[in-house]
């Protein structure tokens, strides 16, 4: 199956591809090849659970099979609601190398939200956590499936957690379990002879508007693997680099601002916080060796205040990117002293551009622009 898309024009693709912006690879292929590079490297940290790039690798070729097995196939859209765990890069990276299209969703969605992107992306299957913020993701699930209509796109609900007892419900940790099924008998293949090609839809970006229900933002593997990249080379990320995902996975400028993406392509190592509280980030901070990480203002005032009444070391960390709205200024000149890190401020789109002060830019120019 090929997925459709308003394509890039032929002119803009060749141009990119000859001046070495588009590397032509896809997700999946560039994670098995950082998992040969730097395969005892630490890739990912979620509390006390650890992946090496080879590790994460091996989980996701191990994922792939099982979502095949569900019946999964390339180009089907899937939308995912997940708080920050390990599970969003897993499955992140097992769609890309299945071929199917995640459509995001941020953690706080509900019924309104989920059901609205489910409609306009014709989503195959939906992948929430059992519970999360004292709500019932599941509740919500049985009752959008309930509103479908007879043979309606939605087939598989996939559960991070307890998946319950409904027929239409997969516990996420059965896809990852090979004595299961034909799984077990070795009758699935690791790849399918044909998966996505770099100019392929790779997924939906949850728009970054505020009025109205979300828009879906298309990007590519060539253009999206780009963003990523570029962004990780203007924060001199490299093989020493530890990020600390606190705002939602699922965020443009989280996963790949240069965020959990970039961090990757440097060969760096990613932390998840489960959430953005200061007492949580720091202690994840001091015990990880966080070098960077990424806030919205409004939680600026509540690090600066834990800082500056908290013991916790904070000397690894390097860069503190804000980004989602503007900062005002005189916070945007309190902040780097307060936390002993240089600030970079951060303008994006889920469309693609991007905008970032560089680490070496003056302070008048870090804190006004």
């Amino acid at each position: 199956m090929t997925t459709t898309h308003p394509a890039w024009p032929d002119a803009f693709a060749e141009r990119y591809r000859a001046g070495g912006h588009w590397s032509g690879r896809t997700f999946g292929d560039l994670l098995r090849t950082w998992a040969a590079e730097r395969p005892t490297t630490t890739a990912l940290v979620d509390g006390d659970r650890r992946w090496t790039y080879a590790g994460l690798d091996a989980d996701v070729d191990r994922l792939t099979r099982g979502l095949r097995q569900l019946g999964l196939r390339q180009g089907d859209r899937v939308v995912v609601q997940l708080p920050n765990r390990a599970e969003f890069v897993l499955l992140w990276f097992a769609l890309q190398r299945l071929g199917a299209v995640p459509v995001h969703a941020m953690p706080g969605h509900r019924r309104t939200e989920i059901g609205h992107l489910l409609h306009v992306s014709g989503a195959s299957a939906c992948v929430i956590p059992d519970r999360h913020a004292r709500f019932d993701h599941r509740e919500m699930l049985l009752e959008l499936l309930a509103g479908q209509s007879e043979g309606g796109p939605l087939r598989h609900v996939i559960v991070v957690g307890d998946p319950g007892h409904h027929r239409q419900f997969t516990g996420f940790d059965e896809l990852l379990d090979e004595t299961r099924g034909g799984l077990a008998h070795g009758i699935l293949p690791d790849r399918q002879e044909s998966g996505p090609a770099s100019g392929d839809l790779a997924l939906l970006l949850h728009s970054g508007g505020t009025t109205g229900l979300p828009k879906l933002i298309p990007r590519t593997h060539d253009d999206y693997a780009y963003n990523a990249r570029a962004a990780a080379e203007i924060c001199g990320l490299g093989d020493d680099s530890v990020y600390l995902a606190v705002l939602p996975i699922a965020f443009n400028f989280t996963l790949a601002c240069p965020g959990v993406l970039g961090t990757l392509t440097a060969g760096g190592t990613v932390v998840v916080s489960p959430d953005p509280s200061p007492q949580t980030a720091f202690a994840l901070i001091e015990r990880e060796g966080v070098t960077i990480t990424s806030l919205t203002p409004p939680l600026v005032p509540h690090w600066m205040n834990e800082a500056a009444s908290g013991d916790a070391d904070l000397s690894s960390l390097k860069v503190l990117q804000v980004g989602g709205a503007r900062l005002p200024d005189d916070v945007a000149r309190a902040l780097g002293p307060a936390l002993g890190v240089t600030v970079q401020q951060v303008f994006g789109m889920a469309e693609g551009l991007i905008n970032l002060t560089r680490l070496d830019d003056s302070e008048a120019l870090i804190c006004t622009t």
